[in-house]
Order: structure tokens, then C-alpha cells, then sequence
């Protein structure tokens, strides 16, 4: 494998990135192997005046893009390519949560899953996008690029988020954008904005349901079937928990479910209702 810095400081320096105090626009990945597998991806921001937990720092990278060709396969916020990593990889971030007003957040090791063979015909590019965060200054962003010959048996990745507001009155609603119909779909990623807590059992999503062609396929209950990235302390979270708490991972197996031959959709139990939620269908390219 070879991997090659893609966005960072001055090197030799001091400077852990390249700086991102303003939005970085769509930019080409110059090609460094046959296939591009994945790449990794940290974040640091000064702090000053109060503290800022990571969970609220992440989302200074507001979203994230790469594009193979003209079709977007990765997309989603620093955050949500937390929770991507844990659920595909079931790897760890490196985190450092400031707690005093003074110092410094990190978030680094951020594993995002790609494996797309090169192409002349489709180049790869990404894109950040910077959301200022309260208290939060100096950004920087470092991208690496891990290459190989081959994806080693891995299919090429889709996994772009779908963000909504639930609807205002309890019960079943229909998630209006159909599964991207490119592959196979192997789990679905889903960020709660109220989940199960202590004293809490009335959550934004309670149910799901997976149908093909309009028949219910796969039905799963949050409680019983959504896996959780990261045990849950209700009083003294560790700053990994913080971060992943609202997501849970329902998996579908290493055989999936067909979204390319049959229409995909999803309904959902809404049980705190007008709350803003995301869905991630992580799928393989086939």
C-alpha cells in the first residue's frame, strides 16, 4: 500500500493541516496507485472563551464530498464520517476534547471508506465545506490518501446522507428519497436527534422498515436492532460516546439487500416528532 498526503501544512511545520477557516471548493486527487481505498482524514481547532465538546466541534466541517466522475460517493459532515468509520470499519478515531477554554479540539484517524479503481475517465475530487463554530478559530485539515493496487475484494463505496425534519404528528412516514440504486445495500446508518436515554424511551425513530418494489423486506425496532458505535455513560460520557450517541447501525449482512434490480425505500416510526434526523445508506457499488 502507498499513501500520499493529499491536503496538509507546511512540511516541515508545525501547522497539522491545511488551514480551513474558509470552505475548500471541489479539487482534483491527483492518482497515486490503481486504487484508491480510502482515506483518512483529522481536524483541529483553536479554542477560546469556553469549552467545546468534540461532538460540537466536528460539524466545523459542515460536509465533505468526493466525487468519482460526475457521481458523488462519500457525503456527510465530520460527525456523520465518525459514525461511517465505526459502523464500516469498527475503527476508532483519535479525539481530543478541550476542557478548560483554552487549548486546542482534535479529531484525526477519521477512516473513510472509498475503494474506487482509477480511472482517466472519472478523477477523483472532494470538496470541505467550513460551518463556524462558537469558540472555534485556526481551523487546519489534513487528507491522506491510501493506494493500492486493487481494492483487496472491496467494492466501491456509495454512502452520501439524507437529512430531514420528522413529520409533525406520530407514527409511520415515508422516507422520500428512494435508495440509490447502484448496488447492494449493507446497512443503514441512522442519527437520531432524540434517542434512548435514561428516563427516555420516546425517540425520534422508533421502528424501520426496509421495502423492495413497495413490499415490506426487512422491519427492525430501534431498541432491539440498532447497534449502537459507542457505549452509553448518561453521566459522565466519554468524549467518544458524546460523539457517536445519536447513531445506530441497523446491518443487513454481508449479503445486503439488491437496491439496483428492485426500488428501495424506507418508512419510519416517527415518536418524538418534528425532529431533525439523517439517514445514511451505506451501500457497495456492483
Amino acid at each position: 500500500m502507498k499513501t500520499s498526503k493529499i491536503w496538509d501544512g507546511t512540511d516541515p511545520g508545525a501547522t497539522p493541516g491545511r488551514v480551513f477557516t474558509a470552505s475548500i471548493g471541489q479539487e482534483l486527487i491527483i492518482p497515486e496507485g490503481g486504487n484508491l481505498n480510502y482515506l483518512k482524514l483529522g481536524l483541529k481547532g483553536a479554542v477560546s472563551t469556553a469549552a467545546v465538546v468534540v461532538e460540537t466541534f466536528a460539524p466545523v466541517l459542515s460536509e465533505y464530498v468526493v466525487r468519482i466522475g460526475a457521481e458523488t460517493r462519500i457525503q456527510m459532515d465530520g460527525q456523520d464520517l465518525v459514525a461511517l468509520m465505526m459502523a464500516y470499519f469498527n475503527q476508532r478515531p483519535k479525539i481530543g476534547e478541550n476542557t478548560d477554554g483554552t487549548g486546542n479540539d482534535f479529531l484525526g484517524g477519521v477512516k473513510v471508506p472509498i475503494f474506487a479503481p482509477v480511472s482517466n475517465d472519472k478523477p477523483i475530487t472532494h470538496a470541505a465545506t467550513r460551518t463556524a463554530v462558537t469558540n472555534i478559530s485556526t481551523e487546519t485539515i489534513s487528507v491522506t490518501g491510501y493506494w493500492d493496487k486493487d481494492g483487496n475484494g472491496n467494492k466501491p463505496v456509495h454512502a452520501v446522507k439524507i437529512a430531514l425534519t420528522t413529520a409533525a404528528a406520530a407514527g409511520y412516514q415515508e422516507l422520500s428519497a428512494r435508495i440509490a440504486p447502484v448496488g447492494t445495500l449493507k446497512g443503514l446508518l441512522v442519527k437520531q436527534a432524540n434517542d434512548f436515554a435514561d428516563g427516555n424511551i420516546d425517540v425520534s425513530i422508533q421502528r424501520l422498515r426496509i421495502k423492495a418494489n413497495g413490499v415490506v423486506h426487512s422491519a427492525f425496532n430501534s431498541l432491539g436492532d440498532g447497534s449502537t458505535l459507542a457505549d452509553i455513560d448518561y453521566v459522565t460520557p466519554s468524549p467518544i460516546a458524546g460523539l457517536l450517541a445519536p447513531y445506530a447501525y441497523f446491518n443487513l449482512g454481508p449479503t445486503g439487500i439488491d437496491a439496483k434490480g428492485q426500488e428501495l425505500t424506507v418508512e419510519f416510526d416517527v415518536e418524538d416528532v418534528s425532529d431533525a434526523v439523517v439517514f445514511i445508506p451505506i451501500l457497495d457499488i456492483v
